[in-house]
């Protein structure tokens, strides 16, 4: 059984076209906005809004963490340089610190060279007068006065004994007499103030210590103060 055709008339036709693009641009505008929520649309003022301040934000937030990053640059820079400073001024107090110690133990040292050096001026003092009081008096004085003999000799032994005492004071800062005695002479810690003609048959060799005139002394085993001495000289045959 055949049909026969639809035939629309020109209006007809022209809404049938109208309805077909309208549902196209429907179906259209249904698959751009399937992303969005539920009540929003492209063109809704409130979307648009929204993006609008997020991009401002972003892009606050974006110079707000460059800021912060140069800040922190800056900042490590100047602990840096802090650190720099700090150290060198460690330094510089390091050294004014080892400066003071060497000058006050240079100062220390020479002051107690000098009090040492004034010791040994007393002890020869000291020295001479026990030596003086050592030897006899004639005979004659000992009968014509003997109570101040006697007197003399208590100050004598007083003499010795201050001499003992002071000895042992300078042993106990470290200072030690010098043995020359029939040594060979040492120009570093002895000077000759006398020269004697040794005997040939002594058997001497020239420059031999004969006397102490002035004894040397060493402190710590440095040398305070040299010996005066007399060395030895052969006589030369004429």
């Amino acid at each position: 059984m055949n049909q026969s055709p639809i035939v629309l008339d020109p209006e007809q036709r022209e809404r049938l076209v109208d309805d077909f693009r309208a549902g196209l641009e429907r179906a259209a505008r249904h698959g751009e906005l399937e992303g969005l929520p539920e009540g929003e649309s492209v063109g809704d003022p409130q979307t648009a809004v929204d993006l609008a301040t997020l991009l401002s934000e972003m892009a606050v937030l974006k110079n707000e963490v460059r800021l912060q990053s140069r800040q922190f640059k800056n900042t490590l820079e100047e602990l840096r340089l802090f650190g720099d400073d700090l150290r060198q001024h460690g330094e510089r107090l390091q050294r004014d610190l080892e400066r003071a110690r060497e000058q006050a133990a240079s100062v220390q040292g020479r002051t107690e060279r000098q009090f040492l050096l004034a010791l040994l001026d007393l002890r020869d003092r000291l020295q001479s007068g026990v030596d003086a009081a050592g030897r006899p008096p004639s005979s004659f004085l000992t009968r014509l006065v003997p109570g101040p003999t006697r007197f003399a000799a208590s100050l004598a032994e007083g003499q010795r004994l201050t001499l003992q005492r002071l000895d042992e004071l300078l042993a106990s800062h470290g200072v030690r007499s010098l043995q020359v005695l029939g040594e060979t002479l040492d120009p570093h810690r002895m000077r000759v103030v006398g020269v004697e003609a040794a005997a040939e048959a002594a058997n001497v060799a020239d420059g031999t210590v004969l006397r102490e005139v002035q004894r040397g002394f060493l402190h710590e085993g440095e040398l305070l103060r040299v010996a005066q001495v007399i060395v030895s000289k052969k006589a030369t045959r004429t």
